[in-house]
């Protein structure tokens, strides 16, 4: 049996993060100056609580960050993109909910894709979106179709690994965004 770890408190731009991955996506989202806001509202889903991690209000996309498969609620997840609120968005809509995971190495070129769940899609995490083009649109690009995740059975894990496509051309700031959010040290205040 695996020990659970705990996450460790983490303040920076302001704002006090339950854990210090959920702190280096906001620095990633910064760098890339996508705006973004921290658990800006709760939800009851199904009688459920649930609080998003973030918002990325430009283009109405739910975020949710974990470390690892196991701390994801993917019936939770699979439910919440049916009752999260559409939010207006000023570029193109993006996924109604993101799900991203531990902060991965950049490719060597190419983009990374995260799991994206839109309510017509049936709450499958159907596609895979990256950031390279995200000022293009305002809005995190879809990738390519998530393939075998689209399958009922799989597993929570597959959610939060990300997805390298060596073949888009994304964008060097996206890799340096990696770069910057993995190397963020947050021991003496809240510089990133």
């Amino acid at each position: 049996m695996t020990p659970k770890i705990t996450p460790i408190e983490t303040r920076y731009a302001g704002c006090r993060f339950r854990s210090r991955l959920e702190a280096r996506w906001a620095v990633f989202f910064d760098h890339l100056d996508i705006r973004w806001e921290y658990e800006p509202q709760g939800f009851l889903v199904d009688n459920r609580p649930y609080l998003p991690d973030f918002l990325l209000p430009d283009c109405g996309t739910w975020v949710e960050v974990k470390g690892s498969g196991d701390e994801l609620d993917v019936g939770l997840m699979q439910q919440a993109v049916h009752h999260l609120p559409h939010i207006k968005h000023q570029g193109e809509c993006g996924p109604r909910l993101m799900v991203l995971g531990p902060i991965p190495e950049p490719p060597p070129e190419g983009d990374v894709g995260w799991a994206g769940l839109n309510p017509e899609d049936g709450g499958q995490p159907a596609w895979r979106y990256g950031f390279g083009s995200y000022h293009k649109n305002l809005r995190p690009w879809v990738l390519v179709s998530a393939g075998p995740m689209h399958a009922a059975d799989s597993s929570a894990q597959e959610w939060i690994v990300p997805w390298i496509d060596p073949l888009d051309n994304g964008a060097p700031e996206v890799a340096e965004a990696y770069v910057m959010a993995r190397s963020a040290r947050f021991e003496h205040g809240e510089k990133g």
